[in-house]
């Protein structure tokens, strides 16, 4: 799976990012930290983050991403929580 790609799910397209080691995270502009996981952001909102799951699949990670978003509709119209502390 790539590090970064979109999830279409009920009209509205998540993005998924792969963290990455903290100091590359830095260097790169802030990106999500921590390789073992994947973060789900809703344009600037931070709606959740995943355990990377080693030999998963990238039809099982999407498949798991939208049980995880169908289990929670919640989310999307939930108060912002946005990466960054902003």
């Amino acid at each position: 799976m790539n590090g970064k790609f979109t999830i279409d799910f009920e009209g509205r397209d998540y993005t998924v990012e792969g963290g990455e080691r903290a100091a590359a995270a830095a260097k790169g502009g802030g990106a999500p930290v921590g390789r073992g996981q994947w973060y789900i952001t809703l344009g600037p909102k931070a709606i959740t983050s995943l355990e990377v799951l080693p030999g998963e699949s990238d039809s099982a990670l999407r498949e798991r991403i939208r049980v995880w978003l169908a289990e929670h509709p919640e989310m999307p119209n939930a108060e912002d929580i946005v990466f960054g502390g902003g």
